[in-house]
């Protein structure tokens, strides 16, 4: 199997770009250039985030099309917590010289495959040869008309909402540690390892909710409930008081499981993180349920999970399947705070 270190920079930028070069209406100038040139018709709304292997990643019991995936994955969450459309995604990828080509070409098919759900597509970007472990660097480009999504937007008496599901994707990373790639045959472990492996971005969620053209507030949780909702409340001077139900996904089968794994789901949905939903929270008399209602089924599963109110900044209560959680997330340098069990 060919390595990219004897594939060298001229052929294996060949072989991405064959990878990611899709036709954009909006592209200007392609990928190919010395900078791609994209038509704008709003604000432009720009995020950064890298994955490194090992940290973000288990090295041995990841697919190489989930690491892609991932890549892509936490900076269109990004985007889709301001409310902005992607319109072209940078990509900066650092590998070893014995990286095998076909399985880089898979992770970029991730990559590429998750862009194009969403309309984009990789538009340029640089590689490089390391000797340490890889690294996908991903810059997302977005527009927003009119005013974006922002985490500093809560007021007190502001209803909280939660726009997606969390927990599952903190017990996949557990389960899969534990168990490794042979993780048995129960639907239910299956749908928590996927749910880590293959996070989605609530991109067209975000938007809805940017057009209702309401005064939100929204962060996407992608480090952990407790956690991101802190940062929520921090930017907006104040306290969140949540109180999250049981969640839809936590059937008489998957609890029984998890305990005899001697893992709390209750934790898990405080502060699992790798979840991308989003926390929204809107004034009293607009009911998100019903905007979600009114546009169909596809969309993420939306419910009223607590209030702001006005305290310490940065303070949140939490209680999880009617047990006060202790809040917590991942954070560099220190890990996960919190734990699941």
């Amino acid at each position: 199997m060919s390595t990219v270190g004897k594939l060298g920079e001229v052929g294996l930028i060949r072989a991405l770009r064959e990878v990611f070069d899709r036709p954009l209406p909006h592209l200007v100038v392609p990928n190919g250039d010395d900078a791609a040139v994209l038509r704008c018709e709003g604000h432009v709304v720009a995020t950064v985030d890298a994955i490194v292997e090992g940290v973000d990643w288990l090295s041995a019991l990841t697919p190489a099309v989930a690491i892609g995936h991932r890549a892509a994955a936490v900076n269109l969450s990004d985007l889709a917590a301001m409310g902005a459309r992607p319109t072209g995604l940078l990509l900066a990828v650092e590998l070893p010289p014995s990286a095998k080509v076909a399985q880089v070409l898979e992770s970029a098919r991730g990559l590429a495959d998750l862009a194009d759900r969403f309309g984009t597509a990789v538009v340029g970007g640089d590689f490089g040869l390391a000797s340490g472990p890889q690294r996908w660097c991903v810059t997302a480009l977005g527009e927003v008309t009119g005013r974006p999504l922002r985490r500093d937007a809560a007021r007190p008496g502001d209803i909280v909402w939660l726009v997606g599901q969390v927990g599952l994707a903190g017990l996949g990373l557990e389960l899969l540690r534990r168990q490794g790639a042979g993780f048995g045959e129960q639907p239910w472990v299956h749908a928590c390892v996927r749910a880590h492996l293959f996070p989605q971005p609530l991109v067209s969620e975000g938007l809805l909710l940017q057009a209702l053209g309401e005064d939100l507030a929204a962060i996407d949780l992608s480090d952990g409930l407790g956690l991101d909702a802190a940062r929520l409340a921090l930017a907006s001077g104040l306290c969140l008081e949540l109180d999250l139900p049981a969640p839809h996904w936590l059937a008489p089968e998957v609890e029984n499981g998890l305990e005899l794994q001697g893992l709390d789901w209750r934790v898990a949905c405080a502060s699992g993180g790798d979840d991308y939903a989003l926390l929204v929270s809107a004034p009293p008399g607009v009911d998100l349920s019903l905007l979600f209602s009114a546009v169909g089924h596809e969309l993420a599963a939306v419910r009223p999970i607590g209030r702001a109110v006005a305290g310490q900044p940065g303070g949140v209560r939490l209680c999880v399947g009617g047990r006060e959680v202790p809040g917590g997330g991942w954070l560099h340098g220190r890990g996960r705070v919190g734990r699941l069990r």
